[in-house]
């Protein structure tokens, strides 16, 4: 452990004097900032499949190349989370899904955030927002809510589908769950 060099200060006050002692430890863990952020892109194009199949959407790569969200996501499990960086009760499960998605993907879940952040240069804040808070996995960002409205439209969110490696919608998750619900829903989709 390494520890920056003691100060010490005299202070007085009032007749008084104060010794002041201060340590810095230089041990205490990195911030989010300092985690490698997952990517952030635009929706392009949005279809809904009807029945219980999952919405069809595609973004533009880093690379400018189209991708869509079955071609990602063919034959695994996703946690599809529909969030956004002003809600308080999406910022607090945050962390779970990040642990979600670390712990899991190896069993082949997929995690993917859709944010409807609509504000200024929404794809700027969103990836800011990742970056600062250590999300990892990838977000869309969804503005004009046409994810949202291909769902049937989102009364709040946080919201969560769980999508089957069949691409089927198996559970519509409102409200924010602890990491130990979405695991559970996880693990009836394998």
């Amino acid at each position: 452990m390494k520890r920056l060099p003691l100060t010490l200060a005299l202070v007085s006050v009032l007749g008084y004097s104060l010794y002041l002692v201060s340590t810095a430890d230089a041990s205490v863990s990195k911030p989010a900032s300092t985690v490698q952020a997952g990517p952030v892109y635009a929706v392009n194009s949005v279809t809904a499949k009807g029945g219980s199949k999952a919405v069809e959407f595609t973004w533009l790569d880093a690379s400018g190349k189209d991708v869509s969200f079955s071609s990602m996501t063919a034959g695994k499990v996703v946690l599809l989370n529909v969030w956004a960086t002003w809600c308080p009760p999406c910022r607090r499960e945050i962390p779970d899904i990040v642990q979600i998605s670390d712990e899991m993907a190896a069993k082949g879940v997929v995690v993917i955030g859709v944010s409807l952040d609509d504000k200024g240069d929404a794809v700027a804040n969103v990836r800011t927002f990742s970056e600062k808070n250590g999300v990892k996995y990838m977000n869309v960002v969804d503005a004009a809510k046409k994810i949202a409205s291909a769902y049937g439209g989102i009364q709040a969110i946080p919201t969560t589908f769980i999508i089957d490696r069949q691409g089927n919608v198996v559970q519509k998750i409102v409200g924010s769950q602890s990491k130990e619900a979405f695991v559970a829903s996880l693990q009836k989709a394998l």
